[in-house]
């Protein structure tokens, strides 16, 4: 009988977020897919006590928007885990914050769920929920709209005029330009971010005016006054 992959959300950077159930699922499972994108591995040494004991699939997943090569990894990072399914073998796929919000995973789930195999989604708390609780804030009251951004898009001078409150992602490299559409379009005030939220390295700016750079796990909250 194959086995089953299970995409396990292990939260945005503290292994005191994990869930009960990530962590049942990482002690049951046979062996633990590891997302290897050439830097340090944040969500494996998360959850790396759990996990001590367990087979370690590394899949090399770059961290790139190049179609071609992020289709390919996906394909080969799929084709190694049915491989695993095949044999009986249940296979946790561990990623950062929640499986269902800007990861990897997903693109590697549906590839494999459309081979016929089950795959299951163990929710993780999400990162920007996480900054939300740094930042002491809610994220919504009433009838407040929330929108979630991926900011160094295209489309984010536009998304900037929602109504509501308005969490900006995936800032990364393009900070700088991000911080320039929020003090074009009055925004800025009412900016805040945490950077590497519940990891060593955390940051917290309350002026964005202060932020010089940032790394890739930034989070930005605007909320109206």
């Amino acid at each position: 009988m194959p086995g089953t992959l299970y995409g396990v959300g292990v939260g945005p950077g503290d292994k005191r977020l994990l869930t009960l159930l990530a962590i049942e699922t990482l002690t049951m499972a046979d062996k633990i897919v590891v997302p290897d994108s050439g830097g340090e591995k944040t969500a494996y040494k998360i959850v790396q006590e759990y996990i001590t004991h367990k087979e370690k699939i590394y899949c090399h997943l770059p961290m790139t928007r190049d179609e071609a090569s992020l289709a390919s990894a996906h394909t080969a990072a799929a084709n190694t885990i049915i491989s695993e399914l095949k044999s009986g073998a249940n296979v946790a796929f561990i990623t950062l914050g929640d499986p269902t919000i800007y990861s990897t995973y997903m693109y590697i789930h549906r590839l494999v769920l459309a081979q016929g195999y089950n795959c299951e989604i163990i929710n993780g708390i999400p990162s920007f929920c996480a900054v939300a609780g740094k930042l002491n804030i809610s994220l919504c009251d009433k009838a407040d709209p929330l929108h979630i951004i991926p900011a160094s898009y295209a489309n984010t001078e536009q998304m900037l005029k929602l109504s509501g409150t308005k969490v900006l992602m995936k800032s990364g490299k393009d900070l700088a330009g991000v911080v320039n559409l929020l003090a074009e379009s009055g925004q800025i005030d009412q900016a805040q971010m945490v950077e590497c939220c519940f990891m060593e390295n955390e940051k917290i700016y309350t002026d964005l005016r202060a932020v010089d750079s940032s790394s890739y796990f930034s989070v930005i909250v605007i909320k109206e006054k």
